[in-house]
């Protein structure tokens, strides 16, 4: 991949860091204003879905957008609106208006994301694996940064603190701006056979995707929301949940450099396979683990989640090549929506029984996705067959 080629693709990876910088610290906050303002385990969860449904519905919208419009400006804009909303958070007086600026600034996220991972992929100088897995990075940093720059910040200000992120995104915005209007609008090549083929083969192989991408959702979306507060429920400290995110989110940033080669030697769905079939397993040990154990296995549960992200996109993009920003919105939007379902779910049982018991049954979507994999495998395999069998006639 060539330097001037590979710009854009660094350029939208660090947009993407300041976009997860802005929003990512939320399951950090989530014990304080549980404390602060009497909530209840569903109450949080019902924030968690708040955000995950701003940044989740929305995403096909702005994919369809971006496969029309410059995706250039739609990336600068997301930027600059999500950390002037989010930054807000921390002033949110009660409930209803910290549920409602959180929606708000998860618009940003959502529409960042399909024109980022189109302007990456088509950076690529064909290599769009390692394009969307150094995409995929960028947003693992700002995961991993968020509760620490947070952190700070409440500990420096207050709840004020989060204001912190407001100069960070609106002077990133403007560098976005001057740099990528320097460039040309990307182009995303399609194959000619694209459309027919999208009316059968490729519109299942993406339900199938989405599908599976759903199963992931259910399970991060529920550990991440919920693993700041089970660690401080175990060690009384909430800067050891804080510790624990980073490593966490730091793992995923490692986790996703890796999946896009390794997809390129194993196979995409044979990656898939192999990490949702160890997740499930791994957070059930978590639960059950304690100190340098239970790091490691945070660690392990990161990389493999890691993994996915790059994967999944370019699964999506190839199998609908003549939508790319529709096939990134679908997979990073609708398929994310479980997110915050699931960790509604998972707090309506930790409510109703434990935290320990709410995170027992992530197993279950980790083993669902398994199969959606191994069946898109096999289609995938059939469909590959038979079209050359046709190209041999």
């Amino acid at each position: 991949m060539s330097l001037n080629r590979s710009y854009p693709v660094f350029l939208v990876a660090a947009g993407h860091a300041v976009i997860e910088l802005s929003s990512q610290f939320l399951p950090v906050m989530y014990p304080l204003v549980r404390e602060t303002m009497g909530l209840s385990y569903t109450q949080i969860g019902l924030l968690a879905l708040v955000a995950s449904l701003g940044t989740s519905v929305a995403q096909p919208l702005f994919g369809y957008l971006s496969d029309r419009w410059d995706p250039r400006w739609m990336s600068v804009l997301s930027v600059a609106w999500i950390g002037l909303i989010m930054g807000l958070v921390g002033l949110a007086g009660n409930y209803a208006v910290l549920a409602l600026t959180i929606g708000l600034g998860a618009l940003g996220s959502a529409a960042y994301h399909p024109p980022g991972a189109t302007i990456a992929s088509s950076s690529g100088a064909g290599r769009r694996g390692a394009s969307v897995s150094i995409f995929s990075v960028g947003g693992s940093v700002g995961s991993a940064l968020s509760p620490l720059l947070i952190t700070a910040g409440i500990g420096w200000m207050g709840m004020q603190g989060t204001i912190v992120l407001i100069p960070v995104a609106v002077l990133y915005s403007l560098v976005l701006f001057s740099r990528l209007r320097r460039l040309g609008r990307p182009q995303v090549r399609a194959r000619s056979t694209a459309k027919r083929e999208a009316a059968g083969s490729v519109l299942a192989g993406l339900v199938l995707v989405v599908l599976t991408v759903m199963c992931l959702a259910w399970f991060q979306g529920s550990f991440r929301t919920y693993l700041p507060t089970w660690i401080e429920q175990q060690t009384g400290s909430l800067a050891a949940g804080s510790r624990m995110m980073v490593v966490m989110m730091a793992a995923m940033g490692v986790g996703s450099l890796a999946g896009g080669a390794l997809s390129d030697r194993i196979g995409r769905w044979q990656l898939l396979v192999i990490s949702l079939g160890l997740l499930g397993p791994a957070a059930w040990l978590f639960v059950s683990a304690s100190g340098l154990v239970q790091w490691v296995l945070v660690a392990f549960i990161g990389m493999l989640l890691g993994t996915t992200f790059p994967v999944s996109i370019v699964m999506a993009q190839e199998t609908w090549p003549s939508g790319v920003g529709i096939a990134s919105g679908l997979v990073m939007g609708l398929g994310w929506l479980p997110a915050g379902i699931g960790a509604s779910v998972t707090g309506a049982i930790a409510d109703r029984l434990s935290l320990e018991a709410g995170l027992r049954t992530l197993f279950i979507p980790a083993l669902v996705g398994v199969g959606l994999v191994i069946v898109y495998g096999i289609t995938q395999g059939r469909q590959a067959a038979e079209r050359q069998r046709s190209l041999s006639v």
